[in-house]
């Protein structure tokens, strides 16, 4: 069992006890209730806009939104943070929000608009965050309209009526009585992966409910300061060479528990996340949205509630985590590359993020692109596992080398973080590629039969000739196949190619894209014996499989597919030490 291990949690613990930071810390009694908050109140927020230092920004409630399942504040913000931050910015949720100086809420939506109203905000109230803690469901709207009791004179024109959308989205001139907010979430921060594999990230996360963002943060290194009602916190999915992290404000804390960003994260529930201290090196006052630019620093707590009132935690205990490990080799220049990252331990994050942190190790060690061969180890243990599971497969690619050596990954993860078969409790994954621009591929030249008919029972028989590439004369192979006695009758075609999921007129990284976004398949294997059979055996580049297929089967780009049972296998694997390149079908009459 691994977990972050740093002693700076003990120091922040301690810092808890100290007389001059309890006035920080609300009891339930000092909260500010929804029922007494009016139009025209004022209050301040703390949050931090550089640095670790919290500051005050002034706010006035403007109105309040009707309608169920819940009702949040809308107010303006003023002061110099604010206009520092060019409005409500993103990484401003789960600012503190006090009224006579209790606890009144946490800043959580911004007003969709680059111009003059952008200090407009919604914040939710006490009451719904509070409940996390008590680790009720508390609901609060995610979309919608909803009107507002007495209508607001904003930008000209008069709101009656708040609409609320569940992403940010390009700031656009607003007109009509409806005046829309987007979440102040911060966006998902990722370091350390290429612009490419950054796309693909995209791509990837387009439903959820974060938008990455690349950046030139990580983690850094600065004095870890005491936890209190305004601070900046991270919540951190991957640590490493390659980090994922988001950055929010620090919206409550009794003792050892806190609330944080005043709405949903991912909004999964309950979760082990890593919280994090961390530093704002500034906000970028972007076009779509304004952002917190920043780092993260020393593990402090774990974050155990992501619901849509807010993330919920505690101070006394460090989340496990999940080890990747990446050794990249490139042959050509003699050089090795190793690069890990530790990640939260959760199926859904794994399978997206995993890969990343693979193909970010293969680029750095690349250091390049285009054409090229890749040999790969992958190597994955969990409790619950019969054995370390182990696939070795040969790649290659004449335009993307670097992700193709990736391509068998999400499928490893998924025995770790999907396994349909039992539970397993991962430990960690361990990827080993060998790059060479060397092209180590085999053309199908021909596949001949002995004769176009064959009986229920039977063999077909077929000469191969393969051609290695510039290697000079073709290969024959003779092999025969065995047709199950209840095979159907009738036209059939007798299918030759790579086993392997490559497909020349599909590039690699469209490929991986697939296998990140999809939903996993369901397992068409009838036990995990049989699972782990296939995975370690079967479908590598490297493998000729010739199969017999009746007429009226489509096929399929999945490997587990392509294989298929009737009573018995109809086809054969012929083994090489070349990524087999093209295909072959034959007519074939089965009586």
């Amino acid at each position: 069992m691994r977990r972050w291990v740093v002693g700076a949690v003990v120091v922040v613990l301690a810092a808890a006890t100290l007389p001059g930071l309890q006035s920080w810390a609300q009891e339930e009694a000092e909260v500010f209730p929804l029922s007494r908050i009016r139009p025209g109140m004022r209050g301040v927020g703390r949050t931090v806009v550089q640095g670790t230092r919290v500051e005050e920004f002034q706010f006035e409630v403007l109105g309040l939104t009707e309608g169920p399942p819940g009702r949040l504040v809308l107010f303006r913000a003023s002061g110099p943070a604010i206009r520092r931050s060019g409005g409500t910015a993103s990484g401003m949720s789960g600012s503190p929000m006090y009224i006579d100086g209790r606890f009144a809420g946490a800043l959580s939506y911004g007003y969709r608009s680059a111009g003059p109203d952008s200090d407009l905000g919604l914040f939710t109230p006490a009451e719904a965050m509070l409940a996390l803690l008590r680790e009720d469901r508390a609901q609060r709207p995610a979309g919608g309209v909803w009107a507002l009791p007495h209508p607001l004179w904003v930008e000209g024109r008069w709101i009656r009526a708040v609409e609320i959308s569940d992403r940010a989205a390009r700031p656009e001139p607003q007109t009509g009585p409806v005046a829309t907010f987007v979440p102040a979430a911060s966006p998902l921060l990722v370091s350390g992966i290429s612009d490419r594999a950054f796309r693909i990230l995209q791509r990837t996360l387009r439903y959820a409910d974060v938008v990455p963002v690349q950046s030139y943060g990580g983690v850094g290194r600065f004095p870890t300061p005491p936890l209190v009602p305004g601070s900046a916190v991270g919540v951190v999915l991957v640590r490493g060479d390659v980090n994922a992290w988001s950055i929010g404000t620090l919206s409550y804390r009794k003792g050892n528990r806190f609330l944080a960003f005043g709405h949903r994260l991912f909004g999964f529930g309950a979760v082990d996340f890593l919280l994090t201290s961390a530093y704002v090196h500034t906000v970028v006052r972007s076009t779509e949205f304004p952002f917190k630019e920043g780092e993260v620093g020393e593990p402090v707590g774990t974050v155990s509630q992501d619901r849509v009132a807010g993330i919920a935690g505690t101070l006394d205990r460090l989340p496990r985590v999940f080890n990747v490990t990446v050794t990249v080799t490139d042959r050509d220049r003699g050089r090795t590359v190793r690069r890990g990252a530790q990640m939260v331990r959760r199926a859904d994050l794994a399978q997206i993020l995993i890969p990343q942190v693979a193909l970010a190790a293969v680029e750095q060690a690349w250091d390049g692109s285009g054409a090229g061969t890749a040999e790969v180890r992958i190597t994955a243990r969990g409790g619950g596992l019969p054995r370390p599971v182990e696939r070795t497969n040969v790649f290659y690619s004449a335009q993307d080398v670097a992700t193709a050596a990736v391509l068998d990954v999400p499928d490893a993860v998924r025995f770790l973080f999907g396994n349909e078969f039992g539970p397993v409790n991962p430990v960690d994954l361990q990827v080993d590629v060998r790059l060479s621009r060397e092209r180590r591929t085999v053309s199908l030249v021909e596949a001949e039969v002995a004769s176009r008919t064959v009986t229920q029972g039977g063999r077909l028989r077929v000469r191969l000739q393969l051609r290695p590439f510039q290697g000079g004369e073709p290969i024959s192979r003779v092999v025969e196949i065995e047709v199950p006695r209840n095979f159907p009758r009738g036209p059939a075609l007798l299918v030759v190619g790579s086993a392997g999921i490559q497909r020349d007129n599909v590039p690699p990284a469209a490929l991986l894209a697939d296998k990140l976004a999809g939903e996993p398949p369901a397992s068409t294997f009838r036990d995990l014996r049989e699972a782990l059979e296939f995975f370690e055996d079967f479908g590598r580049n490297t493998d000729v499989l010739l199969q017999l297929v009746p007429v009226g089967v489509p096929p399929s780009d999945d490997p587990q597919k392509r294989f298929i049972y009737f009573d018995e296998f109809a086809g054969r694997l012929v083994r090489t030490q070349w990524v087999v390149k093209g295909e072959k079908v034959v007519p074939i009459v089965v009586e």
